[in-house]
């Protein structure tokens, strides 16, 4: 009986870990060290260069919405776009983002907590635009007057950077520097331009 009852908490508690690492791989993984360095060269940037694409994602602005990311890295030249899609197949284009940047320039090397190693950096942004791809999104931003615009036409884009949009979200003006941290583990890049002790889970894959 005392067998039988041990085996069984022993899968009690395997489910258990199981279940909460499942559950982990929606969770950022943070930074726990921070070395500075002054020798951080722009050969180490190669390491990004290229283009990076994620899958299908809900969008995390909209979830009746889905998402494909891209960032480019030339140089110092980084540009990270958002189509956004109607459909859950990422076929259906609504709205195409697109932020442009430059001056990228790595800063500290830091330590995650899983002990993997990654980069904090900085740049400059140099353009924030919204590109309506259908009638149906020029309706929609209209009519919220979003980021005061109420003039948005098909297929031209709009720059915003520096407004007040949806709900007071401020948008970084031209010229001003944006702050970030990436991973890169082989041909998979996790970053975020909204932090620099975590970065997310959405995957982008070297293409």
């Amino acid at each position: 009986m005392k067998n039988i009852l041990h085996i069984t908490l022993i899968l009690f508690f395997s489910l258990t870990i199981f279940s909460c690492t499942k559950k982990s791989s929606d969770i950022s993984i943070s930074v726990i060290s921070v070395q500075e360095s002054s020798e951080v060269s722009s050969s180490t940037i190669k390491e990004i260069e290229g283009t990076w694409v994620t899958n299908c994602n809900t969008a995390t602005w909209n979830e009746q919405h889905y998402v494909i990311e891209t960032i480019t890295v030339s140089g110092s030249a980084f540009l990270w776009k958002w189509d956004e899609y109607f459909d859950s197949s990422c076929s259906d284009v609504y709205i195409v983002w697109t932020n442009n940047y430059s001056s990228l320039s790595l800063t500290n090397e830091v330590t995650f907590d899983g002990g993997s190693k990654g980069s904090q950096f900085t740049m400059n942004v140099d353009s924030q635009e919204g590109l309506m791809k259908t009638e149906a999104a020029v309706k929609d931003y209209n009519n919220w007057n979003w980021c005061g615009f109420s003039d948005w036409v098909l297929n031209t884009a709009k720059d915003y950077s520096g407004k007040k949009c949806g709900n007071n979200e401020s948008y970084p003006a031209r010229n001003a520097t944006v702050n970030g941290v990436y991973k890169l583990d082989e041909s998979s890049l996790l970053i975020t331009k909204d932090s620099t002790t975590s970065v997310g889970s959405t995957v982008f894959i070297k293409q």
